[in-house]
């Protein structure tokens, strides 16, 4: 590698190409030894060879990457083209005819694959932003995509992306580029459509108010030969998707919106051409060109609606394909989201994303998780909390260690329940969906049934047809399809965004007629934070006690049973295998140690195991729980020797949040497996009347049924494994914080935040969200119901038929985007209640 240095005439050069360093000040340390580069292009040519997985080459001239940037330029060829580049240009050079074409200019992103330091998307940006053609490029390193502004009529994309794999990266137009590129043909469609229909329109006003009677009727049948050769290519070219999908659903005979646009359009088109051909003079190319022209741009406003209210739904996909820096005998090693396994460790800097779920190792921060929780407010977090994938850190540094990855990851759970819930139809989707299906037929049956009955009165053709055709525009009910499947997308995307994921949209429906709430205790209304607050014996001592629960606790996955270990740990017992050992549900475990059996848990499992309990520890375990505090009960040597007493706080906003669910009549019980005494304290706390203590899983799954079979729509509220029974037998399972999978299975709507304030603005976004479908639907049958008898009866003609089927889907679309608007106010109300509380 030619690396030298003259000290006698302190000249250098470079460390990749060789040419002299100059006055560069370019220079890295790698391994206690230092390069000196002549350019920028050579330093991060130079990162990139010497940071390839597969380790730096022993020559790095004899390499792809090196001759494919010497020749793209990146590197200098020689010490003319070197000192070209380091020799500042004139302004006035600088300035290009580029500024003449702003306005022609395209953007398109694509997918780069193979960058594993920051200094290939450096590399990138500089190719790119070379080619002739490409006004600038933006690369994205931890997301591997690349932005492109770029002069269509210098340069393609494909040759975009042949230049970039030609330095060897793999680039790639985006999975989501077709539907990018269907967008630009429905534009390009559209604008060329509406160009043409406006000169149609011309001509025919121009015709329909007479300006041209005094050019006799061989004249104006001149005119009808232009307005032919401008309506055909609307008809047959902007409109032929349109046309395309009619003919396939007709040769599998399935009946659609896009077969009465089709029907009329063609009627109106064809009568035109055979009444020009025969010399006569009423013509209706401007009504089959209008409606192509209004579906063209009513389907293009339908696509910009559906972006907006989608675009926190899109957000998702990019945040789930950001990179990770892992930690590899120390060095650092960017690798795709996907590729990082459970025990990895990384490291996440200031204004970088977590992109796996992890524990903090190292490190303290303030962390952004909105993205998530949909809450704003910073929190703060240090060795040994959970870092969630998707939040961003604003300050500090972190290592994590990896627990959950991919698809079992935050970010990956709520991706996998968002494709859910938009892939899911809900039963008013389905009922619209029957509802077109036979509805199209009955139109064009009632279309020709009016065309039939004029002539049958000796009508004139032309009237008979003109009635047809307007019946077919009036009633087309392409409002109808977007009513509810846009509402959905916008109350999943709206919910998303607010950290409330809606895995069961058919949720939404149900949600409004609930009258039952029933919450689960520890971690949902409160803090689940215990601390190991007393530990009381009747013979045995403190630590004694302590460290035979927590080496039978050691192998328990509870979340008391981590809280007794560490405190363990913390006073340095020795902590000894647990043989035999069992886990009871619900009630707590038993193992063997070298001194004997010892269970740790409820009532219920002491005396399942023959352990009597004397009244001294049972009195002190009452007073401990009216108090709130959750007790548990340990024994060996067939008596229960003591108890530990664990706190828990109430969450700050769930007692205001009781009192609005009462105020909207809706009841609220809460159970727990905690004993009865300390469920009962935490009830009356929260001013909740009916509650429910030492309550199995299925007990809880029990409960919820017995007040179904009352005739009650019940909610269930929880957040651990042991509500999944309870969340799945509910009405509406409502699982709060991150949980596990089966919780999520088991739930039609998650929390990611865990606040029991957000199940108000789950009501409400429940209430909202059917009450615009009711609109959207009464809309779109409201033209219908109006428009009918007015084009049957010869009160309408087709152009106002095509505008008022417009204004029908414009009035939808609208009207939906009211959701988009809906403000998620849990965390005004939670600090509300901190200021009531204070």
């Amino acid at each position: 590698m030619p690396s030298k240095s003259d000290s006698a005439s302190e000249k250098r050069t470079c460390s990749l190409c060789g040419l002299p360093v100059g006055r560069s000040r370019l220079k890295q340390s790698v391994d206690g030894r230092q390069f000196f580069f002549c350019c920028l292009g050579c330093q991060s040519v130079f990162q990139i060879i010497f940071n390839d997985p597969d380790g730096p080459p022993d020559d790095f001239k004899n390499t792809e990457i090196y001759r494919a940037c010497l020749a793209s330029g990146i590197i200098p060829r020689d010490e003319k083209d070197l000192t070209e580049r380091q020799t500042p240009r004139p302004e006035a050079e600088i300035i290009t005819s580029f500024e003449e074409e702003q306005d022609l200019a395209q953007e398109f992103s694509f997918r780069v694959d193979g960058m594993w330091c920051t200094a290939c998307s450096w590399l990138i940006e500089q190719v790119a932003g070379s080619i002739q053609g490409v006004l600038h490029a933006r690369v994205n390193f931890l997301s591997d995509l690349v932005q492109v502004k770029y002069l269509p009529h210098r340069v393609s994309p494909d040759a975009i992306l042949q230049r970039i794999s030609q330095i060897g990266y793999a680039a790639s137009f985006l999975d989501a580029a077709d539907g990018s590129r269907e967008k630009k043909d429905l534009l390009l469609r559209l604008g060329v459509s509406s160009i043409l229909t406006a000169n149609i329109m011309m001509i025919s006003f121009a015709l329909y108010f007479g300006f041209f009677q005094e050019l006799g009727r061989h004249a104006i049948g001149y005119l009808s030969w232009p307005l032919w050769a401008l309506a055909s290519p609307v008809v047959f070219w902007g409109g032929y998707p349109i046309l395309k999908r009619a003919v396939t659903g007709l040769r599998f005979g399935q009946f659609s919106m896009d077969t009465l646009i089709a029907v009329g359009t063609l009627s109106a088109y064809f009568y035109s051409l055979v009444e020009m051909i025969g010399g006569g003079l009423h013509l209706y190319f401007d009504t089959a060109s209008m409606l192509i022209t209004l579906v063209l741009l009513g389907r293009y406003i339908e696509s910009r609606a559906r972006e907006k209210v989608s675009g926190s739904i899109t957000e998702l996909y990019r945040l789930a394909n950001q990179k990770v820096r892992l930690l590899l005998e120390g060095k650092e090693r960017w690798v795709a989201s996907g590729a990082v396994e459970a025990g990895d460790y990384f490291q996440v800097q200031e204004g970088e994303r977590i992109s796996v779920d992890g524990v903090i190792i190292s490190g303290q921060a303030t962390v952004d998780e909105s993205v998530l929780t949909g809450e704003s407010r910073p929190v703060q977090k240090s060795i040994g909390d959970q870092a969630m994938a998707g939040a961003l850190l604003l300050k500090g540094e972190l290592q994590i260690e990896a627990t959950r990855v991919g698809k079992e990851s935050s970010l990956g759970q709520i991706v996998t329940m968002t494709q859910e819930a938009l892939a899911e139809k809900t039963p008013v989707e389905i009922l619209a969906d029957r509802i077109t299906r036979r509805l199209v037929p009955v139109i064009l049956l009632l279309a020709i049934a009016t065309a039939l009955v004029l002539l049958s009165r000796n009508a004139p053709l032309e009237e008979a047809l003109l009635r047809a055709v307007t019946v077919l525009v009036i009633t087309c009910p392409c409002a109808l399809g977007i009513a509810t499947p846009l509402a959905k997308v916008a109350s999943v995307a709206v919910g998303r965004a607010n950290g409330i994921l809606i895995r069961d949209t058919a949720a939404l429906e149900k949600a409004k007629n609930l009258d039952v709430l029933a919450f689960d205790k520890t971690g949902t209304v409160t803090e689940g934070n215990f601390t190991l607050r007393e530990i009381v014996t009747d013979s045995s001592p403190h630590q004694e006690a302590l460290r035979r629960i927590a080496s039978v606790e050691t192998e328990a996955d509870h979340f008391l049973a981590k809280e007794i270990v560490r405190t363990a740990r913390e006073a340095s017992l020795n902590l000894e295998k647990a043989h035999r050992f069992e886990s009871f549900e619900g009630m707590g475990v038993k193992g063997i140690l070298g001194c004997g059996e010892v269970v740790v848990g409820n009532r219920q499992l002491m005396s399942s195991c023959g352990l009597d309990l004397s009244t001294s520890v049972e009195q002190h375990a009452v007073n401990l729980e009216s108090q709130g505090s959750t007790v548990v009960l340990f024994g060996w040597d067939g008596m229960v020797q003591g108890l530990l007493g664990f706190g828990d706080r109430v969450k700050e906003e769930a007692q205001w949040v009781f009192h609005q669910l009462h105020g909207r009549k809706i009841a609220a019980l809460l159970v727990s497996g905690d004993s009865i005494e300390t469920t009962r304290a935490v009830a009356a706390e929260l001013g909740i009347s009916q509650a429910v203590g030492e309550a199995l899983p299925k007990d809880k799954a029990v409960i919820i049924s017995e007040l179904q079979g009352l005739g009650h729509k019940v909610g269930m509220v929880g957040d651990g494994m042991n509500d999944a029974a309870a969340l799945a037998q509910a009405d509406i399972g409502i699982a709060a914080g991150g949980g596990a999978n089966v919780i999520q299975e088991a739930s039609a709507i998650t929390i990611i935040g865990g606040s029991p304030a957000t199940v108000l603005d789950v009501l409400d976004l429940s209430r909202l969200t059917i009450r615009i479908i009711r609109q959207n639907l009464f809309l779109a049958f409201v033209y219908n119901v109006l428009g009918i008898p007015l084009a049957v009866l010869g009160f309408l003609n087709p152009l106002v038929a095509v505008f008022a089927m417009f204004a029908s889907s414009l009035t939808v679309v609208g009207n939906t985007l009211r959701i988009s608007r809906f403000e998620c106010c849990s965390i005004n109300r939670k600090n509300g209640a901190e200021r009531d509380s204070r």
